[in-house]
C-alpha cells in the first residue's frame, strides 16, 4: 500500500519513520519571521480566548405532537348502535360496524418517536441504504445555510438512529460531522466506536484530532492507519497521504514531504494549497500558490509550516472545519481567530450560543454612550462590545437602544438572524412597557426568530395600545405561521388584508405568503389570491434538477424521514428558504408537514417570510 510505503521506516535518505510512539518536532532556534497575516503567530501573539466548552442543549425540544394516541374506545368494546338502541338483534355472524377499525393509510400514522432526544422519528433512515445516503450528502451543501435547515439537519446527523454497528454508516456520519464543523460532535461518535482495526475510522478519527489541533496524536493515527488491513476509498486514502505529508512537514522531513505529494497526486488528489506548500517545503522554496474555491483544514495545517496563508483568503474561502477550529483554537491570534468565528457562523459551523460567549469573553471595555456614537472599536469588536454591553445594562431605555445597534450592525455582516438568536435572553429581561414601545417591533422579530412566541406576542399586545408607535396586528400572521401551538391558528388573517388593500405588500412577498400558506394547509384568504393574482408569479430562485421535487413528494409520503429532510436540503439550494423558487419552497414545506416535521415546516415558512415582512417605518 503507497500510505504504508511512506509511514514504514526507510532505510536510507533523509526521510525518518513514524511509529506509534510518534513525538511532536523539538522546537527550532529559526526564528520565524513577523507576519501579521501568518497563521502561526509567534508564542507573544497567542492571546486568543480561554478553551470553551460547548455549548449546552437546551432540551425540550418540541416534538410537535408526533405521538401516538389510541382511540377514545377500544376496538373490542361491544357496539350498541349509535346510541338509543332499537332494540334490534344483530345476526350472529354479521360484521358490526363501528367495531372494526377504520383502515388507515400508513401515512396517517403519527411515527414513533427516538429516545434520544432528537424530536426525530426512531425509524430515521427508512428507505436509504449507506450508498444512497452518501450520494444524496454528496450533492448538497453542508453544514446547510438555511438555520431552519441547520438545526434540522444536525438533529438528523447527531440522532442515534441507525445501524452503529455498520462502519460505513458510522463513517458517513463521522464525515458529515466533519464536514458540518460539528469535531466535538464527531469525537464523541469515535469515543463509543472501537477503531482499533478499521483504517477508515482510524483516517477519520486522525483528521478529526488534527482539527482538534492535537497534531501528534493525529499522526500516530495516521500510522496506525497505514498499517491496519483494510480498504478507505480512494477520496479519503489520498487525504490520508496529505495527512502523512503534514507529519513530515512538522518534522522538518522535506524528503517525505515531497514523496507525499507525489502519492497523493497519483491517488487523485486535485491540486490544492497543501499540495503546493508540500512542493515548496521538499525543496526548501517559498509556494506559489494558485487561486482555489476553498481552503481544507488540512491546506492550512500544511501551509503553516511554510509561512502561512492570508487572513482575507481564509476567511472567504475556508472550508466550515477549518473556520470552528480557528474559532476555537486558544492559540489563534484575535485578528484572525474573532472574524473566523463570524465566517463559521455565517455558515452555521458555529451556533450562535457559542458566538455569544466568544464576543462576551474578547468584549473590549467600552462605554455605552460611546458605542451608541459610534466611537470606539469598529467592525468585529464593535459587534462584540455592543453585545456585551447589551446584555450587561440594566437601564430599559438604553437597553433597548444597544440591542437595536448591535442588531443593525449584525444585518450588515449578514448575520440577521444569527443576531437575534444571540441577543434573545438579554431582550427576554425587557418588560414591555410605554416609554419603550418604540422597540415593540423589534421584539417581536427577536421572540419570532428565536422561537420564543409568547415573548412575540407581549410586545405586539404593547403595540395594540394608545399611544404605540403603530398597530403590529399583521405580525400575528406570522406567529400563526410559525408556532406550532398557536391558540388562534388561522385567526390572524385580516390585518393582512388591510395591508394588502393599502398596497404595503410587495407584490413578490405577497406570492411568498400565499405559497407558504398553501403548503400550510391554510385557506388561502381571497383578498390576498386576488392581490397576488395582479402581478406574474416570480420564476426566480433557486429550483432543482428534474426528479427531485417528485422523489421529494414520494419520500414524504411514505415517511422516509432521513430521506425527505436531505431531498429537501437539495430541493432549497444553498442559500435555503430565502432564495428558493416558490414551486421549491412550497414542496418542500408540504413535504416536511407531511412526513410528521409540522414544527420544522413552520420554522421553513417563517424563515422564508421574516426578511421581507412589512415593517413599521418608526422601527
Amino acid at each position: 500500500m503507497l500510505l504504508a510505503a511512506l509511514i514504514m521506516p526507510l532505510q536510507g535518505g533523509d526521510v525518518r519513520a513514524q511509529d506509534d510512539s510518534y513525538s511532536p518536532p523539538a522546537t527550532s532556534s529559526e526564528k520565524r519571521p513577523d507576519r501579521n497575516d501568518a497563521y502561526s503567530p509567534p508564542p507573544d501573539r497567542q492571546t486568543y480566548f480561554p478553551q470553551m466548552g460547548a455549548p449546552a442543549d437546551s432540551g425540550g425540544r418540541d416534538r410537535g405532537g408526533n405521538t401516538w394516541s389510541p382511540p377514545d374506545r377500544g376496538f373490542d368494546t361491544p357496539y350498541n348502535g349509535g346510541g338509543g338502541g332499537s332494540g334490534r338483534s344483530m345476526p350472529q355472524n354479521a360484521v358490526v360496524r363501528g367495531a372494526l377499525p377504520t383502515p388507515v393509510e400508513k401515512g396517517d400514522l403519527a411515527p414513533v418517536m427516538s429516545s434520544d432526544g432528537s424530536g426525530l422519528p426512531y425509524e430515521l433512515w427508512r428507505g436509504l441504504d449507506v450508498a444512497s445516503i452518501e450520494k444524496l450528502i454528496g450533492t448538497i451543501e453542508i453544514p446547510p445555510r438555511s438555520p431552519a435547515l441547520h438545526e434540522l439537519w444536525k438533529r438528523l446527523i447527531t440522532s442515534q438512529s441507525g445501524d452503529s454497528s455498520n462502519a460505513d454508516f458510522t463513517a458517513l456520519r463521522l464525515e458529515a460531522l466533519y464536514r458540518s464543523g460539528l469535531a466535538r460532535d464527531a469525537a464523541e461518535e469515535i469515543a463509543k466506536q472501537s477503531t482499533d482495526e478499521n483504517p477508515l475510522l482510524l483516517t477519520l478519527e486522525a483528521r478529526n484530532e488534527l482539527a482538534s489541533g492535537h497534531s501528534d496524536k493525529a499522526c500516530e493515527l495516521v500510522g496506525r492507519s497505514a498499517r491496519a488491513k483494510g480498504s478507505i476509498p480512494a477520496r479519503l486514502k489520498g487525504e490520508a497521504i496529505m495527512m502523512a505529508g503534514y507529519c513530515s512537514a512538522i518534522r522538518d522531513d522535506r524528503s517525505g514531504a515531497g514523496l507525499a505529494a507525489d502519492m497523493a497526486r497519483e491517488e487523485g488528489v486535485q491540486a490544492s494549497l497543501g499540495l503546493e506548500a508540500l512542493d515548496a517545503l521538499s525543496i526548501k522554496a517559498k509556494p506559489k500558490y494558485t487561486a482555489v474555491k476553498q481552503i481544507s483544514l488540512l491546506d492550512y495545517r500544511i501551509a503553516e509550516h511554510v509561512g502561512g496563508l492570508s487572513h482575507k483568503d481564509v476567511l472567504e474561502k475556508g472550508e466550515p472545519a477549518l473556520l470552528v477550529a480557528l474559532a476555537t483554537d486558544p492559540s489563534t491570534p484575535v485578528d484572525l481567530g474573532l472574524p473566523s468565528t463570524e465566517a463559521a457562523a455565517r455558515l452555521n459551523a458555529l451556533s450562535p450560543e457559542a458566538l455569544a460567549s466568544i464576543y462576551r469573553v474578547n468584549a473590549e471595555t467600552a462605554s455605552p454612550d460611546d458605542l451608541l456614537a459610534g466611537r470606539g472599536p469598529q467592525g468585529v469588536a464593535r459587534r462584540a462590545a455592543l453585545f456585551k454591553a447589551a446584555v450587561d445594562e440594566h437601564s430599559p431605555m438604553r437597553k433597548t437602544r444597544l440591542i437595536r445597534a448591535f442588531l443593525d450592525d449584525a444585518n450588515h455582516q449578514r448575520m440577521a438572524m444569527i443576531a437575534t438568536k444571540m441577543i434573545a435572553p438579554a431582550a427576554a429581561e425587557l418588560r414591555p412597557a410605554p416609554e419603550i414601545s418604540w422597540f415593540a417591533e423589534t421584539g417581536v422579530e427577536i421572540g419570532l426568530a428565536s422561537g420564543r412566541y409568547d415573548m412575540a406576542r407581549d410586545w405586539i399586545r404593547l403595540g395594540d395600545e394608545p399611544g404605540s408607535p403603530g398597530n403590529l396586528a399583521h405580525w400575528r400572521a406570522l406567529l400563526d405561521i410559525a408556532d406550532p401551538k398557536d391558540p388562534q391558528r388561522g385567526r390572524s388573517f385580516s390585518a393582512l388584508e388591510d395591508l394588502v388593500a393599502n398596497g404595503r405588500f410587495p407584490s413578490a412577498a405577497l406570492y411568498r405568503l400565499t405559497t407558504v400558506l398553501e403548503a400550510l394547509g391554510y385557506v388561502v384568504p381571497l383578498p390576498l389570491w386576488e392581490a397576488a393574482n395582479k402581478t406574474p408569479q416570480p420564476t426566480s430562485g433557486y429550483l432543482p434538477e428534474t426528479g427531485v421535487l417528485t422523489e421529494l413528494q414520494d419520500a414524504s409520503k411514505k415517511q422516509e424521514f432521513g430521506h425527505t429532510v436531505l431531498l429537501v436540503m437539495k430541493a432549497l439550494g444553498p442559500n435555503g428558504a430565502e432564495d428558493a423558487n416558490l414551486i421549491a419552497l412550497g414542496d418542500s414545506i408540504r413535504a416536511l408537514k407531511r412526513a410528521g416535521l409540522e414544527p420544522d415546516a413552520r420554522r421553513l415558512g417563517l424563515e422564508a417570510l421574516l426578511s421581507s415582512w412589512p415593517r413599521l417605518e418608526t422601527n
